[in-house]
């Protein structure tokens, strides 16, 4: 008996030893990756963009038509700070409707963790405004490129930045998103730093859930401009880049998991649909405007009903939801883009 004993404390040692060696061996290889140091290219681009000859042009019409001299209608009008007016608006609408900061950032944009668990660890976005506790007030055009396309930190390492979904923003639009941010009121909060707990540390050390640096190619260079708006396969491709986190990156043809927020839901992962889930909606369904299908407010009502039994929850609230031209011409293609790359 005593001999079993001996060899099982031998066995029970020797297990917890090469665990302990192998978790060591982990955290040495995570940390290797996370503080991994990443060339990338010096992308310059002004902030905000100046009016085009087509936006002068046009504001010089509309100053005409307002009464203004027609030999100098511009005279004194502040041609930056109409620029800059009008980037805001570009940003919010980015923000609101396509890019989603806010949801790790907090809608004050005064950071807060996305994950604070004690075996996950704690996924910190940061203070991204002009107040005390932000990491970006001294940033430069090829800091932000770097932070938000590239998932890098101010000193070149990796970060927890999901930048696979942002790495295809043009130039103007990470421009404008930038106006719009320094628009906001500064927050003055540090919501503190990354810490890797055990489960995040094995993950990463078995690549099962690797930092997305590494899968951008920090020597690609980015378009000046967006893509025209339109309900195409181009522009879809363009608006799902973002889409790609939670939907998976494989061109949306599959479903994928998301992390939810820490302070808002239990800790898991929720299932996100495939886009091509979408295809056996009504056109109109899938980009939010019952009342464009001709239908009495019952009707419609139903159809919301239809679409959240059929678990098609996302398209039941955008039914619900505006009615905008926009919003529904970005949807369409996107929902296009998604047919395209499904099985």
């Amino acid at each position: 008996m005593k001999k079993f004993l001996r060899l099982l404390g031998w066995v029970l040692g020797s297990i917890v030893v090469v665990a302990v060696m192998r978790y060591a061996l982990a955290f040495w290889v995570t940390h290797s990756r996370y503080n991994h140091k990443c060339t990338a290219h010096d992308a310059t681009f002004p902030m905000p963009f100046p009016l085009t000859d087509a936006e002068v042009k046009a504001l010089s019409e509309e100053r005409v038509a307002a009464g203004a001299a027609a030999g100098d209608p511009l005279a004194g009008t502040d041609l930056q700070a109409v620029a800059l007016e009008r980037a805001i608006a570009r940003g919010k609408q980015l923000i609101g409707s396509r890019v989603g900061c806010a949801v790790c950032h907090r809608p004050d944009f005064g950071g807060g963790a996305v994950v604070d668990e004690p075996m996950f660890g704690r996924w910190i976005a940061p203070n991204v405004t002009m107040g005390k506790g932000s990491v970006t007030t001294e940033y430069t055009a090829s800091g932000r490129d770097h932070a938000v396309r590239h998932g890098l930190r101010h000193n070149g390492r990796t970060s927890t930045m999901p930048s696979v979904d942002f790495v295809n923003l043009s130039d103007r639009e990470l421009s404008d998103i930038v106006a719009c941010i320094r628009s906001m009121p500064p927050v003055d909060r540090d919501p503190g730093k990354v810490v890797l707990g055990p489960v995040f540390i094995i993950l990463l050390a078995l690549d099962k859930s690797p930092l997305l640096a590494f899968s951008v190619d920090h020597m690609k260079p980015h378009a000046a401009e967006p893509p025209a708006a339109a309900g195409n396969v181009e522009f879809g491709g363009h608006l799902a880049q973002v889409c790609r986190g939670c939907h998976g990156p494989h061109g949306l043809d599959r479903g994928g998991f998301h992390p939810r927020p820490a302070d808002r839901q239990a800790p898991g992962r929720a299932r996100t649909p495939a886009v091509h889930a979408l295809a056996g909606l009504h056109p109109h369904e899938r980009h939010g405007s019952p009342g464009d299908l001709g239908l009495p407010a019952d009707a419609a009502a139903g159809r919301v009903r239809q679409a959240l039994s059929a678990g098609q929850p996302f398209a039941a609230l955008r039914m619900s939801r505006s009615r905008s031209t926009a919003r529904q011409r970005y949807h369409a293609a996107v929902v296009r883009y998604g047919a395209q790359r499904s099985p």
